[in-house]
């Protein structure tokens, strides 16, 4: 059975002594919401930094001539990958857009010899952004000016001349659960197991939680994270392989 929102909620509302998170004042009700959610951005960031795969999504962008930056959307965070310019080969990452503005003036009369003419030297501006293949990428998360929430920019340099596609595989957080019958986007039983002790923690600082069991679920809140950490890789690595020296020639 599919396990929602508004299960969670409940479950978690009988630590402040309530059958249900209909019987607490709206003021706690909101609480509630927000110690389930802070639970669940967790399973999605954990503290240690190893995220786990279901927090990872493979993306497809293009880009039409002329069009260097797109948004990459809300609920991202940063590429997990390298990003691949697809039929062509991955990418190479620049630190933001100073990087760019190094790379228009890198070529800049360099090595020009004086009286050599008509030999084509390149002469590049820093005002004058290059257009062509893409080979650089980074991501920027700078206020544009009319920015109303924080929105992840891929942008590539040179500025494509005609279109091209990159895939890519993007950390994200998870939407936000709203609805009663919202469903967290979790494996298995992870929400029960990892979600769920971490929520009864954050609700550990609740003014109105006066139980006698705080020790007891903070370890299980850790013991949740430490197999939380177990997750981040769904292919588990079995160590390398140990090579013998053989008799012979």
């Amino acid at each position: 059975m599919a396990i929602d929102y508004l299960d969670i909620k409940n479950q978690l509302s009988t630590m402040l002594g309530a059958s249900g998170v209909a019987d607490l004042p709206p003021v706690d009700q909101t609480r509630i919401g927000i110690y389930v959610n802070q639970a669940y951005r967790e399973c999605y960031l954990p503290i240690d930094g190893k995220r786990p795969q279901w927090s990872i999504r493979s993306m497809t962008m293009t880009f039409a001539s002329g069009v260097g930056a797109q948004s990459l959307g809300e609920d991202v965070i940063d590429v997990d990958k390298i990003p691949e310019l697809v039929g062509v080969g991955p990418l190479s990452p620049m630190v933001g857009p100073e990087d760019e503005l190094r790379q228009r003036a890198h070529f800049s009369h360099d090595f020009k010899a004086p009286g050599l003419k008509g030999l084509g030297f390149p002469n590049f501006h820093m005002d004058d952004p290059e257009t062509g293949q893409p080979m650089w990428y980074y991501i920027d998360t700078a206020d544009n000016g009319s920015d109303t929430k924080v929105e992840p920019r891929l942008c590539l340099y040179p500025i494509p001349n005609k279109e091209y596609t990159v895939k890519l595989r993007a950390n994200v957080m998870p939407t936000e659960l709203s609805a009663d019958t919202d469903e967290p986007r979790l494996p298995g039983d992870v929400v029960w197991d990892i979600l769920f002790p971490i929520a009864q923690e954050k609700l550990l600082a609740d003014p109105r939680y006066n139980g006698g069991n705080k020790d007891f679920i903070l370890k299980a809140a850790q013991a949740a994270r430490q197999r939380l950490s177990t997750l981040s890789n769904a292919q588990k690595s079995k160590g390398s392989l140990r090579l013998t020296k053989r008799g012979g020639w």
